[in-house]
């Protein structure tokens, strides 16, 4: 498979993310996060976009997470709608160092509130 426009990727030597802007021959123009435009070689970027159609491909109707057996601890996955501003308080609060485990993090909250409201 090859990228494509729109792709999501890494610049390996610099660990750069950026999305693929254009293709010029053997040469990928890649918009990075900084906004600066690189050109740089199939081999030189790992292809994230590229690796799920990937996955896709060859096993699209694959559940969501891991297979069940592979984890020591009997979690589900669940998906919330979050208000925007909330979501962003708490990502910054994470980026501080306040949250180092999002999912023991909210456990933890959800369990203090859930012992509050049967009190």
């Amino acid at each position: 498979m090859k990228p494509i426009i729109g792709d999501k990727v890494r610049v390996k030597a610099t660990k750069e993310r950026g999305v693929v802007e254009s293709l010029d021959g053997r040469k990928i123009q890649v918009r990075l996060e900084t906004g600066l435009l690189t050109p740089v070689t199939e081999l030189e970027i790992t292809n994230y976009s590229m690796a799920a159609r990937k996955a896709w491909k060859s096993m699209p109707n694959r559940r969501v997470g891991r297979p069940n057996g592979t984890t020591t601890t009997d979690r589900v996955s669940v998906t919330l709608r979050i208000d925007r501003k909330l979501w962003e308080a708490f990502k910054s609060a994470e980026e501080r160092g306040a949250v180092a485990d999002r999912t023991a993090t909210i456990n933890k909250w959800i369990s203090e509130k859930l012992r509050q409201l049967e009190a």
